[in-house]
């Protein structure tokens, strides 16, 4: 997929695929979108000839919207971070496309070498911690101030510390 279709997803998840008047504002003010479209810049330049200028990117982005997102992340389109402040994204972890991770949330490795797989359409809300090599599903919720170890089947629905399986939905 080329950069400006990857932005435009992702101005899309931010803008809540409301209405077309919404766009520029969001692009201009939306906090979470600022943050994936400098994490895209910064990536983009990062593995192209313009190594330093995208880690100097990365690190003003980090320090202006408190959000950390390793530059070797991999982020499908249309991520949707509605509050960015204090979300720490590892290394290694793979999110698939149509992703929301609220505030506060670690996606991170343990003692394994392995990151998580956040898969597509799945949210991620605040303070829940992620962590090891695990799978969350499609449009699975992980709850608020959840600790996940395990894995998530698809349409799942986890909550608690250590996080159990509430409820597995039909997908519609």
């Amino acid at each position: 997929m080329k950069f400006w279709d990857v932005v435009k997803a992702d101005l899309m998840a931010n803008a809540g695929h409301r209405s077309m008047k919404k766009l520029p504002f969001t692009f201009l003010f939306n906090p979470g979108f600022a943050t994936v479209f400098l994490h895209r810049v910064a990536t983009h330049w990062h593995q192209g000839r313009l190594k330093r200028l995208g880690i100097v990117i990365w690190r003003w982005n980090v320090t202006r919207s408190g959000c950390h997102i390793n530059l070797r992340s991999r982020i499908a389109p249309g991520l949707f971070l509605p509050h960015p402040v204090g979300i720490v994204i590892g290394e290694g972890v793979e999110i698939g496309e149509g992703a929301a991770i609220y505030q506060t949330v670690t996606i991170g490795k343990t003692a394994s070498p392995q990151y998580p797989v956040i898969k597509a359409g799945a949210t991620l809300y605040p303070n829940a911690i992620v962590i090891g090599p695990i799978t969350v599903g499609e449009k699975a919720v992980v709850g608020a101030g959840s600790v996940v170890v395990k894995d998530v089947p698809d349409h799942g629905i986890v909550a608690g510390n250590p996080a159990k399986l509430i409820r597995v939905g039909t997908g519609e």
